[in-house]
């Protein structure tokens, strides 16, 4: 599902996303896929997973230091 949503993300040493924070649910990352187009936004595909087992893909994107959620499928 499409969306545009802010989103706390916390990164390793390298800058990539290993867990995120949505509407106050903590899920623990691990990157699919990443790219960037030249001059564009740098995007993660992600699969996500919350404490109590609940599985998600999301797809975010980095623009400057801000995480935003694109899209979410559960």
């Amino acid at each position: 599902m499409l969306r545009d949503e802010p989103i706390t993300a916390e990164t390793d040493p390298s800058g990539m996303p290993r867990c995120i924070v949505r509407r106050g649910r903590r899920y623990r990352v691990h990157v699919l896929d990443a790219w960037q187009a030249p001059g564009g936004v740098r995007l993660y595909r992600l699969r996500a997973r919350a404490e109590d087992g609940e599985c998600a893909v999301a797809e975010v994107r980095l623009t400057g230091a801000v995480f935003r959620l694109s899209r979410w499928w559960d």
